[in-house]
């Protein structure tokens, strides 16, 4: 399993570095006032902090993309992977782990092509992990603009986008209905909520929806970016959301068959670019392969190419001569007197 894992992890640095990106690298540790004004960010709201020896309160580091966007100066582009160690509390154990996460970020001018070109290296990561998988899109400014027209105060619009997030339509037009919006724009964002999932589908939907001359135009570019994907691997669905303080515009994420969650995160997020001073724009994603352990948990092929047998009679220049032979030839093995339950592809017996 944890083989595996290893070489997703080395093919998706490859796939990153390949398509122009550089490595970003970081310090186990940042001050915690980073962590802590932005904690809503975090997936993990709990921060591992320590005192350093000058007296500044440190945290081991929660997440990466809050480091790039700091270090980060205006006016420069930055096209950046990484694979670090985060420390977050463990989904399973409720217990802090550290956590391998690999991602890419692109800060500069996120123009319609970025965007495709980024989404288009997401569906390809997920590609790496397995052929049999999907990514689910929204758009958190389309959502933004036909919430506004609904006219409702904040509290009703946090309660809305629970609804939204878990597709309770029921209560979201109950909810509509109790704050006085009128009928069409209880039916606007019905139709949002439900649908189609299917992108020219969707984008024809969405085009049809008559909310304001800027949702139309957003409707378009949102248009234009679906139109660059795979279709049989995209779903467009708003029950995907982020929170707006931090993002903005597209948002997506990215699920391989055996897996229950999400294994693949991202989006636009120039909201956190201005909550952090800068005005350039953003987007990334990250790869979680901590959650790949279910779908490599059972293997039904061999655990090694090559099981190399040998006995008390053995030469041991003749088993060093297979041992080198076998990474020669490019294969993993293991050196064994007996074959018990090894698992194996093929086999060098030398008893």
């Amino acid at each position: 399993m944890k083989n595996k894992q290893l070489n997703i992890k080395d093919r998706l640095m490859e796939l990153f570095c390949g398509c122009g990106y550089t490595q970003y690298k970081m310090n186990k540790f940042e001050e915690y006032e980073l962590y802590a004004q932005n904690r809503s960010f975090l997936p993990s709201r709990s921060i591992i902090t320590f005192t350093d020896t000058d007296g500044r309160l440190m945290a081991l580091k929660p997440d990466v993309t809050l480091s790039i966007v700091k270090n980060s100066r205006d006016g420069k582009e930055y096209k950046l992977y990484y694979n670090e160690s985060v420390y977050r509390t463990d989904r399973n154990t409720h217990t802090f782990a550290e956590i391998t996460q690999t991602g890419l970020e692109y800060i500069g001018n996120t123009d319609t092509a970025r965007l495709c070109e980024v989404l288009t290296v997401a569906m390809m990561s997920l590609d790496l992990i397995s052929n049999d998988n999907v990514t689910d899109i929204s758009h958190l400014g389309l959502l933004s603009s036909l919430l506004d027209s609904l006219g409702i105060n904040e509290k009703e619009r946090a309660s809305l986008l629970t609804f939204i997030e878990n597709k309770s339509v029921h209560e979201a037009a109950a909810l509509c209905s109790a704050a006085g919006v009128p009928e069409k724009g209880r039916e606007l964002l019905i139709k949002l909520m439900t649908l189609d999932p299917s992108p020219d589908k969707a984008c024809g939907i969405l085009s049809s929806l008559d909310v304001s001359p800027s949702f139309s135009a957003e409707a378009e570019r949102f248009k234009t970016v679906l139109s660059s994907l795979d279709g049989n691997k995209t779903r467009v669905d708003f029950s995907v959301l982020s929170d707006t303080n931090y993002y903005n515009g597209i948002v997506f994420r990215g699920y391989v068959r055996g897996v229950p969650s999400a294994v693949l995160s991202g989006g636009q997020y120039d909201m956190l670019m201005r909550r952090m001073g800068k005005s350039s724009s953003a987007v990334g994603f990250a790869v979680y392969l901590d959650r790949l352990d279910g779908l490599f948990g059972e293997q039904s092929e061999p655990c090694y190419d090559r099981l190399i047998l040998y006995g008390e009679n053995t030469d041991a220049k003749e088993l060093c001569r297979a041992v080198r032979q076998a990474v020669n030839d490019g294969k993993t093995y293991t050196a064994e007197k007996t074959r018990g339950e090894i698992k194996y592809k093929e086999l060098c017996d030398l008893r």
